[in-house]
């Protein structure tokens, strides 16, 4: 009876644990089935699909917990399909302003390979417009200082500084030449790091045109004007000098103001001639090694009298070991000589001059610095070109005489410019190569 007893209790013991193994098992399926199409389905949701449904079995926590993941895989669908969209239409809208835009646009990578070009590029650079295998820079631009400056915005992530004269280049089409104005700007990310580079092309070409009929229009007037000129200027100087003594002092002044008016027109016309010729490349440079020293020697012999009589300090200041420049002796003497004249024109009375060189890289620069009244903001851009003279100023001049300087330096491939503050004076800089 005892070892029956004892078997019957290990038979409901052993019962007993088979029941509750297996009620923990379906238990612990029960709650973890859940957890594995949550898992799943999350996994799914990363990987972009958001279209997954966690089923809902149960009206307890977990079932409430599935419809609530439910709802939010919807929305997550729904702003996903939004965003999409959103990023579609700025695609178009980017491509359909660039396609609309007529300047050439070209998007380099940081190796200097095309990454992006719009219609009117291609149309410039004469590309097909089918898909093309990728770029590199040389492979579109026959011209390799435009790469050069590219490659160098990309080392130093800062846009180049050129001169508007140097940013002009021409591209042959057959029997057409086409002139484009370019600059280089570089493209920055959202950590400001340099992500690539973008060269804007825009065509000058009919501007070009239309500046080489005007120099040869003011050419042939000018050469028109010089003989009548001529004639009334020796006519006025005879009158003054046999007749002037018969005349009233209001017809002697009248005769005065007519003898500078023609002097003034025939400066004019000179003016204008030598700045046509530059333009048309047709004036002859005469290079040859020159030392500095001897350019500011001469220029300070010059002025030396009117300064003294305007008790006007005229220094020189010269750097170390100058080299020589390349450059025609004459045709640099004449820009200084006018850059000094215009400074003491408008330096007061115990003022000051001084003209410095000092060499920064293959290039000798040279200034003139005065403490004069300075040029107006709005002025310094466009104080090189024809005509152009600060209002409410009396210069005397033509107008003409710093746009004859530019040409001048440009002719020698060098660049000038003015740095000025009102009422602090100006400094007037201009370089040269230096002589090899």
């Amino acid at each position: 009876v005892a070892n029956r007893a004892i078997w019957s209790t290990v038979f409901v013991a052993a019962s007993a644990l088979i029941v509750a193994l297996v009620f923990s098992l379906l238990l612990a399926e029960r709650i973890v089935r859940p957890l594995r199409h949550f898992m799943e389905a999350s996994r799914k949701i990363s990987g972009g699909d958001y279209t997954v449904q966690v089923p809902v079995e149960t009206d307890d926590e977990l079932g409430r917990l599935a419809g609530e993941f439910n709802q939010m895989a919807a929305q997550l669908g729904q702003y996903h399909k939004m965003n999409i969209e959103q990023i579609m239409s700025e695609k178009n809208k980017g491509e359909a302003i660039l396609s609309s835009i007529e300047d050439g646009l070209v998007v380099f990578d940081t190796d200097l390979k095309v990454t992006g070009i719009n219609p009117a590029g291609r149309r410039m650079l004469d590309l097909e417009f089918a898909e093309v295998p990728a770029l590199a820079c040389a492979d579109i631009l026959p011209t390799p200082n435009i790469c050069e400056m590219i490659r160098r915005t990309v080392e130093t992530g800062m846009q180049p500084d050129v001169p508007e004269e140097q940013r002009i280049i021409t591209l042959q089409k057959g029997a057409i030449s086409r002139h484009y104005l370019f600059s280089i700007t570089p493209i920055r990310g959202r950590e400001r790091n340099l992500s690539g580079i973008v060269l804007l092309l825009r065509d000058v070409t009919r501007l070009k045109e239309v500046e080489r009929l005007k120099s040869e229009f003011i050419m042939a007037a000018s050469h028109e004007l010089r003989t009548p000129l001529t004639g009334m200027g020796m006519s006025i100087d005879l009158l003054l000098e046999h007749a002037a003594q018969g005349l009233s002092e209001k017809d002697r002044e009248l005769l005065q103001a007519a003898h500078e008016e023609v002097y003034r027109m025939k400066a004019l016309v000179n003016d204008l001639l030598d700045l046509s010729k530059i333009e048309a490349g047709r004036i002859e440079l005469e290079f040859e090694q020159v030392p500095v020293h001897t350019l500011f020697e001469h220029v300070q012999e010059v002025f030396k009298g009117q300064a003294e009589m305007k008790h006007i300090r005229l220094t020189s200041e010269l750097a170390v070991d100058l080299p020589e420049v390349r450059a025609d002796a004459n045709k640099v003497t004449w820009v200084l000589t006018n850059l000094i004249s215009n400074a003491l024109r408008y330096v007061r009375q115990d003022g000051q001059i001084q003209i410095a060189a000092k060499k920064i890289g293959p290039h000798v620069h040279l200034s003139v610095r005065d403490d004069g009244p300075g040029i107006p903001p709005e002025y310094q851009s466009k104080i090189f070109q024809k005509f152009v003279q600060v209002k409410g100023r009396q210069s005397g001049g033509t107008g003409l005489g710093l746009a004859i300087c530019k040409e001048i330096v440009r002719a020698h491939g060098g660049a000038i410019w003015v740095e000025s503050s009102p009422g602090q004076g100006s400094t007037f800089t201009f370089t040269l190569p230096v002589a090899q």
